[in-house]
């Protein structure tokens, strides 16, 4: 899992780095300078996504790493980093450029988008469905997970969780509706957002729209902390908040560079509090101003996720969101082989991490570049 740009996918200004430069906001909007510590900080997410998933498995091989259940147990969270991210790098981008509504530009804007997450969806997408059809567990299974040819048409169009809360073939792309719903309505809110001039106000808007969404969650919310048939919330409530927290910065009347101390203490409450992450979101509103707080800010943090390792790794990230639970039956004969001493442990560990991240950089080479450049050409 969203859980872009996207939840998984960036802006295309984002990897086109120059790395360890701070960005000038001001700008003119067509050629901004890239943000290339965003593309590092989406491979912290998604690998984030990912220890959520395998927690129970890391830790059974690395027992000493219990310490640390509470923040692996809050991997959730790391698609409520993606989806502030993904409003914030197509903001940066795209809010200035497309301030008047024009057919075209919609087009544009959509088609680009599309190109980003379509392919490497539909890939996962037709994996999950060959091993469903070679193993038999097509249908309806285990909480109501569908594997049925309407899920199979949905997920080709990207509204697989518009009308339905269940998961259906590739799990982790519940999230890739829900960006494809905030991706259709940006060029909307691009055009109402970028009439914004005071960085003030921009604040007070992303505030209030993190406010809405918490307030919906807090008053309406089941039992497990989701909310049903009400997918929008938790994406637009993110999603505008992050185009908000951007247009702040960018209109240059917020020093946002002095609020990155608050990705340490996020950190530090959720590693430690259970209750700030105990199904909830409560922390989501400190993601997204450490978002803008990385973009505003210049200092070791950035360098570091600026690095060309982090840039290649977030570049890859979509892709390891997209394929980690494929993997599973590989993790779990590994977990099974390393079960019985440190050595053998840490073993699998490795083997984990290198098979986990190999199908990531392989999907992202062969399927997603190129198609991406394929659909860019036909556009």
């Amino acid at each position: 899992m969203e859980p872009g740009a996207g939840p998984l996918t960036g802006g295309t200004a984002v990897g086109l780095a120059t790395h360890g430069q701070r960005a000038d906001p001001t700008a003119t909007a067509g050629r901004r300078p890239p943000l290339p510590a965003l593309t590092g900080l989406r491979a912290l997410a998604a690998l984030w996504v990912v220890l959520f998933h395998y927690r129970e498995d890391i830790l059974a091989l690395l027992p000493w790493l219990s310490p640390a259940n509470l923040f692996l147990g809050a991997g959730y969270l790391g698609v409520d980093l993606f989806f502030p991210l993904s409003g914030f790098v197509l903001a940066y981008n795209y809010a200035d450029r497309l301030r008047t509504f024009s057919w075209r530009g919609t087009q544009g804007f959509i088609q680009n988008r599309f190109a980003r997450v379509w392919p490497v969806h539909v890939f996962a997408l037709h994996v999950d469905l060959v091993v469903a059809l070679a193993v038999g567990t097509m249908g309806i299974g285990e909480n109501g997970h569908r594997r049925t040819l309407a899920a199979y048409v949905e997920n080709l169009f990207m509204v697989h969780n518009w009308w339905n809360d269940r998961p259906s073939f590739n799990g982790p792309a519940w999230s890739i509706g829900s960006e494809w719903f905030a991706y259709l309505l940006a060029p909307l809110v691009f055009v109402l957002a970028a009439r914004l001039v005071r960085a003030r106000s921009a604040l007070l808007l992303a505030a209030a729209s993190y406010a809405a969404m918490l307030a919906v969650f807090a008053t309406m919310a089941l039992p497990n902390g989701n909310l049903e048939h009400m997918f929008y919330v938790r994406i637009l409530g993110e999603f505008v908040g992050g185009i908000f927290l951007c247009l702040a910065w960018v209109r240059g009347g917020a020093r946002m560079g002095r609020w990155l101390v608050v990705a340490p203490l996020t950190v530090a409450v959720i590693a430690l509090v259970p209750a700030a992450t105990s199904n909830d979101y409560w922390a989501a509103p400190a993601l997204g101003l450490v978002v803008a707080a990385l973009a505003a800010s210049s200092g070791w943090t950035t360098r570091t996720l600026s690095s060309p390792l982090m840039v290649a790794a977030g570049e890859a990230s979509y892709c390891l969101y997209m394929t980690h639970v494929l993997v599973r039956p590989v993790v779990s004969g590994l977990r099974d082989w390393g079960d019985a001493a440190w050595w053998s442990a840490a073993l699998a560990v490795t083997g984990i991490a290198v098979v986990l991240g190999g199908v990531a950089w392989l999907v992202h080479v062969l399927v997603e570049r190129p198609a991406r450049r394929f659909l860019h050409a036909r556009a």
